[in-house]
């Protein structure tokens, strides 16, 4: 089968530094609307700066890609090698051969039907959940590890792409698809407001064609907030079962899911807002009420200075352990992610 010429390098001529850049911005322009800024400004550790007006403090960016392993990265991000390996070409690095298998594929359709007979193929291990939330918490340690300033700066926020391509259903998934308590630690020990993880929502739409390619759909997961809103409701749906009915309201409910979320398990602080008290985690503000949970978020904006809360509330310590180790196994269903403002960051060709 002629499988034809590579596709053009859109950032041939480049530099390796001139690249690495080129893809950063693109990244970047994946989560934010540069015309909102007034100043974007390229830069390391951060790796941009954002500002809104004359002035003020910028948002710093830090951006960074999530692989598997260097074999998963060079496959991605050297041009043309992909179509070196589909054409029977050698491996450019040792480690690649074990890894970036090279073999010939036949592909039927739904009724059995032979579409491709011969199709050029490469085949790499498909990593488990468990090997992503290790890398993912790898490359939150890893930029941490980096140091900033952060004095020059309203705050910084972390962007990762993400290479994985492991399934998502951007309307349905639960918080184990990205936490385990390595990656809650290292989220709660890092200097970024917000991680904002770009992927695949993999879930096809009812109305596709399933002979066709899938069409690209990135969507933005911030893990900060996640983090947050997993840690609230885990608490606030444990107090409630183990209080057995002896609460006066929602109100004392929200004071002591606030209490043990920052007292006990160690995540941000009460503030009064609007005269009520919120769990404040970095750029996240979070209350119980009659509606339901209730979110605000600020992670691309200076935070106003919200008081401190004084809570007097403590459940008593018998019922406090039982919430603690209870909570220690449980997770949140959520079912929505923002679409990123490339569809398909992971092609770099808008940026040629």
């Amino acid at each position: 089968m002629d499988i034809g010429e590579p596709a053009p390098d859109p950032l041939t001529g480049m530099t390796p530094a001139e690249r690495k850049r080129a893809q950063e911005l693109a990244i970047l322009e994946a989560v934010y609307d540069l015309s909102n800024f007034r100043s974007v400004i390229s830069r390391e550790r951060p790796d941009f700066a954002l500002s809104r007006s004359i002035g003020s403090k910028p948002l710093g960016v830090e951006v960074t890609q999530l692989f598997f392993h260097e074999s998963h990265a060079r496959f991605n991000l050297i041009a043309g090698y992909a179509h070196r390996l589909w054409s029977g070409g050698s491996h450019l690095h040792k480690n690649d051969v074990k890894t970036l298998k090279s073999v010939r594929v036949k592909i039927s359709d739904a009724e059995g039907d032979v579409r491709y007979p011969d199709l050029p193929a490469v085949m790499m291990e498909t990593p488990s959940i468990a090997e992503y939330r290790t890398a993912l918490r790898d490359v939150i340690l890893t930029k941490t590890g980096r140091g900033y300033d952060l004095g020059e700066f309203s705050h910084v926020n972390l962007v990762i792409l993400d290479w994985f391509d492991l399934s998502f259903n951007a309307t349905d998934y639960r918080t184990d698809r990205f936490f385990d308590d390595e990656v809650r630690e290292a989220l709660r020990e890092c200097p970024f407001r917000e991680v904002l993880l770009v992927l695949h929502n993999t879930a096809r739409d009812t109305n596709d064609d399933f002979d066709q390619v899938a069409r690209p759909d990135a969507r933005i997961v911030p893990l900060q907030q996640l983090l947050a809103m997993e840690r609230f409701y885990a608490a606030g749906h444990s107090i409630d079962k183990q209080s057995s009915g002896d609460l006066r309201d929602v109100a004392e409910l929200n004071r002591l899911t606030i209490d043990h979320v920052s007292r006990v398990q160690g995540y941000g602080q009460p503030v009064e807002c609007e005269g009520r008290p919120f769990l404040h985690y970095r750029g996240t503000l979070i209350e119980l009420s009659d509606r339901g949970m209730q979110i605000r978020e600020s992670s691309d904006s200076e935070l106003p200075n919200y008081p401190t809360s004084i809570i007097p509330d403590r459940l008593e310590p018998r019922i406090e352990q039982r919430v603690t180790q209870e909570i220690s196994a449980n997770i949140f269903g959520f079912g929505f992610a923002r679409p990123a403002n490339r569809a398909n960051p992971w092609e770099f060709r808008s940026i040629a």
